[in-house]
């Protein structure tokens, strides 16, 4: 077994992206010391961690890296990267045709700022993209990978529409309203818009879901307020926030007393199953994807939930965090500036 120092040094990671690469389940370590945290690392997983970094050079984002990794075949694997290089291609060519345009404007040659079609692209150039890529192929393989093409361009939408829907709702808009521009019912817009809200949450940070729950229930309150997200991330010790709430001189115990201190008087028995979120809480959920969206982060980790709990003002966890010190400004700067840190190295 490797500590993780060593195996630092035979992957080209250093320690601090091995342990953000494993709170964002993207290379686990063989073991960890129940008593002191320590990772240790197998020589079978260098190959897989100096893959990470030489991905990460070519500015991959970590889910593809997650999805290039754990691909079942090599040729799986290879298709993954080609697929989002075209990708990368796609939003150049995209982002080259708004500079064009806005030099065009700058120069008074262009009076509009009118957009392409979204649809600018015909079937032929769709069957002719696939000749050039596989000139050799017969036609069951072209089959095979047209209908792998047709999954991706429907992929693509879905997220292009979910993208969207999380913009209205960050702006207030009903889901009736929502439903009313996809052409459905409310009910049926919010059915299929919301069952992957926590879809980019990193295991790390699905893990402080369910012990915000389980702290609810252990105080035997009947909704999951911000004050149980806090102390959540309070229990997980791999995570990002933790190491923030701690890092100023601040104990563990002494974050967790200011939080039991605020939290509501227990209620007369625990709650079985399900607990739901309270209002606070959803909001702090909607401040938290928000947060990852603005940093840029392709994940949403421990770092962004404690980012959308200070975001809510007036939640208790707000209350907590300002009076330890902490105020939306320096904590965005902070982290920031910790996972730019960490994904440099």
């Amino acid at each position: 077994m490797l500590s993780i120092g060593e195996f630092a040094r035979a992957s080209g990671l250093t320690p601090k992206a091995l342990r953000l690469y494993d709170e964002l389940d993207l290379l686990t370590p063989a073991a960890v010391d129940q008593h002191n945290g320590y990772r240790y690392y197998t020589d079978d997983q260098v190959e897989q961690a100096r893959l990470v970094a030489r991905l990460r050079s070519a500015a991959v984002p970590l889910p593809r890296i997650a999805a290039i990794i754990r691909a079942a075949t090599p040729q799986d694997a290879a298709d993954e990267v080609l697929s989002y290089w075209r990708h990368v291609e796609a939003d150049r060519a995209a982002a080259r045709e708004v500079i064009t345009s806005l030099v065009a404007l700058l120069k008074g040659q262009d009076n509009s700022m009118a957009s392409p079609d979204a649809l600018n692209i015909t079937l032929g150039e769709l069957i002719a993209g696939l000749y050039e890529d596989h000139p050799d192929a017969d036609d069951l393989t072209r089959i095979a990978e047209a209908r792998r093409r047709a999954r991706a361009l429907t992929d693509l939408g879905e997220q292009l529409v979910d993208h969207y829907v999380s913009e209205a709702k960050l702006g207030g808009a009903s889901w009736s309203e929502i439903g009313d521009a996809l052409g459905v019912s409310g009910k049926s817009a919010e059915r299929s818009r919301t069952s992957d809200v926590f879809a980019r949450y990193t295991n790390l940070n699905r893990h402080c879901i369910v012990l915000a729950q389980e702290a609810a229930r252990t105080h035997k309150h009947d909704l999951i307020g911000t004050e149980h997200l806090l102390l959540g991330l309070l229990s997980e010790p791999r995570g990002l926030a933790y190491d923030v709430l701690t890092a100023q001189g601040t104990s563990e115990q002494q974050v967790r007393e200011a939080v039991e201190a605020a939290l509501p008087a227990p209620g007369e028995k625990a709650l079985p199953g399900h607990i739901a979120f309270g209002p606070d809480s959803k909001e702090a959920i909607k401040e938290t994807l928000r947060a990852a969206s603005e940093l840029g982060h392709d994940w949403v980790g421990t770092e962004h939930t404690l980012l959308g709990l200070i975001r809510v003002e007036d939640s208790g966890a707000a209350r907590i965090l300002r009076g330890l010190g902490f105020t939306p400004d320096t904590l965005h700067a902070t982290i920031k500036s910790e996972i730019a840190a960490r994904l440099a190295e």
